[in-house]
């Protein structure tokens, strides 16, 4: 029997789809064998760049467009984050029937370097994930450990940003079904937070995963509060939490490493329009650096101590 072809989902309700694109050619770029690339459009249509399209062609990926009407669920969005957050499981429904492996991909995400997908592939659980950095360690919630014991919660955690799914498993564990539940109690009363929590869809997840997941190495999926520490220098893939992204560069937040992608990208995609700092002005990237000493020294501290149960 042939191997199934790795799927790759992004959903996007259009409004940073800058993001989006230049997310996909960066993994095209990096990918060690060929994927399959889903873009699920949530209440729009619009075909995709022609660069992007040509950059996955001439590298043997296969890219393929989808729109859904997403179920409004009368929750609101926050800041940055809309309620298409909502429609994850929907995204991946979509496109599960062509593929044994799935990954979800936030359009904030970045591959930094080459990988290959299936080493994150899920051994015996449906779903795996890596662990929220902020949240797990206690540096958003220091009360997120206490809650977890008052609840009945495990303290393992994970980021939704990326999550890599066994198909055939996913199908028998109920998390879709479960989650659905879990976003429509999430909204009155959160146990991770013991009250009101203004996260969309992560916590209901969680909820839905009940501890039947597995936990990915953190350089499959290393957030922005790991920024600038050696997570953050050495990650597969970073995902740029909160609301400033890699684009547009910033040269108090580009370092050589992202340089590198977004140039290789703008290269590849010149219509996407991707404009990046003088390499000559590092100035703000170290000053900022400096500022964010005790950040970033709190930051590993807590990483350490998480990593190390």
């Amino acid at each position: 029997m042939t191997e199934k072809r790795i799927g790759v989902v992004y959903l996007t309700d259009g409004k940073r789809d800058d993001l989006t694109y230049v997310s996909i050619a960066a993994l095209a770029l990096n990918h060690a064998r060929e994927i399959d690339i889903h873009v699920v459009q949530a209440g729009f249509s619009s075909p995709p760049p022609p660069s992007v399209l040509g950059l996955l062609q001439s590298r043997g990926h296969r890219l393929a467009m989808h729109s859904i009407s997403t179920l409004d669920r009368g929750l609101p969005g926050r800041s940055h984050i809309t309620p298409t957050a909502y429609a994850k499981t929907e995204a991946i429904a979509s496109v599960s029937g062509a593929h044994d492996l799935v990954f979800y991909m936030d359009n904030d995400t970045l591959a930094m370097r080459p990988l290959d997908l299936a080493e994150a592939a899920p051994r015996k659980h449906a779903l795996a994930a890596a662990a929220d950095l902020s949240v797990a360690t206690g540096l958003d919630n220091p009360a997120f450990f206490a809650n977890c014991a008052k609840h009945g919660l495990e303290r393992r955690y994970f980021n939704s940003g990326l999550l890599a799914i066994d198909v055939s498993r996913w199908a028998d564990s109920g998390i879709s079904e479960k989650y659905e539940s879990a976003v429509k109690a999430h909204a009155d009363f959160c146990p991770y937070w013991d009250g009101a929590c203004t996260d969309l869809d992560q916590c209901a997840f969680n909820i839905a995963a009940g501890g039947a997941w597995e936990m990915l190495p953190v350089k499959f999926n290393v957030q922005k509060s790991a920024f600038q520490t050696p997570f953050w220098d050495h990650a597969l893939i970073r995902h740029y939490t909160g609301p400033d992204k890699f684009l547009p560069a910033r040269p108090h937040r580009v370092d050589r490493y992202e340089r590198a992608v977004l140039g290789a990208v703008a290269r590849a995609c010149p219509e996407l329009g991707i404009a990046l700092p003088s390499k000559y002005l590092g100035l703000p990237y170290w000053a900022n650096r400096l500022r964010r000493t005790a950040t970033r020294s709190r930051m590993l501290q807590l990483m350490g101590q998480y990593l190390a149960t």
